[in-house]
C-alpha cells in the first residue's frame, strides 16, 4: 500500500475508533453489556491502537518533509520545512535569534518527532509536527564555552557532544534528566574543530562519530575510548564533505567536491582506513559550493542523502547508485541550514555479549496505567539511582521500590505519554522507555 494510501485508511479507521471509543464511555451501553473488566480491557486495547495509529500516522507525515532552518535575509531565521514530493518550502516558527554561528548544531529525535536546535549554549525543542517551540532550554555551560556537534542518542536520550573550552574539547554527554553534563573522554591531541563539519550517532554498535579537519575522530560512547583518529585521504583534487551514517553501512557518507572542474560526487569514506571512494562516476554542477551550516542527511527510507547548496539549493542523490535525483532551489535569495529528517537507525537490544551495545531495561508492563516493573542486573549493594524524565527531558517525580533484581515505579500519577528510565546500577547505566496510558 502506498503511503498516501495508508494515510488515508488510518484516517478511516482511526475515526471509526474513536467514534467506537466514545460509544463505549457510553453510560448506558456499558451497564447493558460490559462488566467493568471487560470494558477496561476493551478501553485499553482501544487507547493503544489509536495511539499506534496516530504515531505511524504523524511519523508518516513528518517523513514526508525535510526540516532545516531558513535565512531569507540577514538576521532572520526561521524554522522551515520542504515538502519531498511537492517541492513546496514551508515557513512553520520564526527563531529567537539574530545570527548564526558555526558552532551551532541540529538533532531530531524521530520516535517524539522534535526537531532539536542547539546554539551551544541553548538547546531549543521544536515540535516538527506543529512548528511549536516546547521548550528553550539553558546547557549553563562554563563561561566562554559551547557544546557542539551535538547529536541525540536515541537509545538513551541523551545529547551528545564536543563540550569545548578555551579552545579545548572534550567528548560529552548532556543528560536532560538531570541538567549536567557528563566527562567521558577527552579529545586526542593535536585534533582540532572545523565548522561546518558535522557528527552522527552509531547506535549499534554504541558510537559517536565526528569530523574534523581532515580527518574522522569516532568515540565508544559506553567507555569513552577512542575507536577512530583516522586522515582522510581525500580523492585528487577533491574535498570529502557533509558526513552522514546509512543505517546498516559500515560506511559513512557525504560529498567529494573539486570546485576547479565544478563538479561534486556521492561519496563514501571508510572510517577505519579513511579511504574516500565514488559511488557513482556521474557528478554534478549544482551545489558544488555550501553553506558552513547547510547541513546534510539521509532519509533512511528511500536511501536518499540530502545536503544544502549555496544559493537557496535542496540537493539529493541516490545513495545506492550516487545519481543525481533532484537540485531544487527553494527560494529567491538566502540560504537553507541544518537539514534533517525524520528517520534515524534502530537501537537494538544486547545479547549480553556486545560491549559496544546498549543494554536496554525490560519494562513491563509497557504501556502501563499505574505500576511500571522495572527488571535490572543483581544489585547486591543496593546502591542504585533511577531517573524518569518525560519526552521534553524534564525530571519527573515518582515513588521507587527497590529489591535485588527489580524495581517497581509509580506511574499512576503521570500524564499520558512517552517516559525514558534510566538506571544506574553497580554495571554501569541502563536505558529504557515505556509508554503511560
Amino acid at each position: 500500500m502506498s503511503t498516501k494510501k495508508s494515510i488515508v485508511a488510518g484516517n478511516i479507521l482511526q475515526n471509526y475508533l474513536s467514534d467506537l471509543y466514545e460509544t463505549l464511555l457510553s453510560k448506558k451501553y456499558f451497564s447493558k453489556f460490559m462488566s467493568l473488566k471487560q470494558f477496561n480491557m476493551k478501553r485499553t486495547a482501544l487507547i493503544l491502537l489509536l495511539a499506534l495509529i496516530q504515531a505511524t500516522y504523524s511519523s508518516a507525515q513528518l517523513q514526508n518533509y525535510i526540516y532545516g532552518i531558513d535565512n531569507p535575509t540577514g538576521g532572520n531565521f526561521n524554522f522551515a520545512k520542504y515538502d519531498i514530493s511537492t517541492n513546496v518550502f514551508t515557513t512553520l516558527l520564526t527563531l529567537p535569534i539574530s545570527s548564526m554561528s558555526t558552532t551551532y548544531s541540529a538533532t531530531v529525535d524521530v520516535d517524539n518527532g522534535v526537531y532539536y536546535f542547539c546554539t551551544g549554549t541553548f538547546l531549543y525543542a521544536i515540535d516538527a509536527a506543529t512548528g511549536t517551540l516546547t521548550a528553550s532550554t539553558n546547557l549553563n555551560v562554563p563561561p566562554s564555552s559551547h557544546f557542539g556537534y551535538v547529536q541525540f542518542n536515541p537509545c538513551d536520550g541523551n545529547f551528545y557532544g564536543l563540550l569545548i573550552q578555551s579552545g579545548i574539547g572534550s567528548f560529552q554527554a548532556y543528560e536532560p534528566a538531570t541538567g549536567a553534563f557528563n566527562y567521558i573522554a577527552p579529545m586526542p591531541p593535536g585534533v582540532n574543530f572545523c565548522g561546518g563539519c558535522s557528527a552522527v550517532i552509531r547506535p549499534t554498535p554504541n558510537q559517536y562519530i565526528v569530523q574534523v579537519p581532515y580527518g574522522i575522530l569516532g568515540y565508544d560512547i559506553a567507555t569513552g575510548s577512542i575507536i577512530y583518529n583516522t586522515s582522510i585521504i581525500n580523492l585528487p583534487n577533491e574535498t570529502f564533505g557533509h558526513m552522514e551514517l546509512k543505517c546498516g553501512s559500515d560506511l559513512l557518507y557525504g560529498t567529494s567536491a573539486n570546485p576547479a572542474v565544478g563538479l561534486k560526487y556521492l561519496s563514501t569514506i571508510d572510517p577505519v582506513s579513511g579511504t574516500v571512494a565514488h559511488v557513482g562516476q556521474n557528478g554534478w554542477t549544482q551545489g558544488v559550493f555550501k553553506p558552513f551550516n547547510g547541513g546534510s542527511c539521509i532519509n533512511q527510507i528511500s536511501e536518499e542523502y540530502f545536503y544544502s547548496g549555496i544559493g537557496h539549493q535542496l540537493i539529493n542523490a541516490n545513495t545506492n547508485t550516487g545519481n543525481l535525483i533532484n537540485a531544487q532551489s527553494i527560494g529567491l535569495s538566502g540560504e537553507v541550514l541544518f537539514i534533517r529528517h525524520f528517520s534515524d537507525c534502530a537501537c537494538e537490544l544486547s545479547s549480553g555479549t556486545d560491549d559496544h551495545s546498549v543494554t536496554m531495561l525490560q519494562l513491563t508492563p509497557n504501556p502501563a496505567q499505574n505500576i511500571v516493573t522495572i527488571n535490572h542486573p543483581e544489585n547486591s549493594s543496593g546502591k542504585t539511582e533511577i531517573s524518569i524524565t518525560d519526552i521534553r527531558g524534564s525530571a519527573v517525580n515518582s515513588n521507587f521500590q527497590h529489591q535485588t533484581t527489580k524495581t517497581t515505579l509509580d506511574a499512576s500519577h503521570l500524564q499520558p505519554g512517552v517516559y525514558f528510565v534510566r538506571f544506574s546500577g553497580e554495571k554501569g547505566n541502563l536505558f529504557g522507555k515505556f509508554i503511560k496510558l
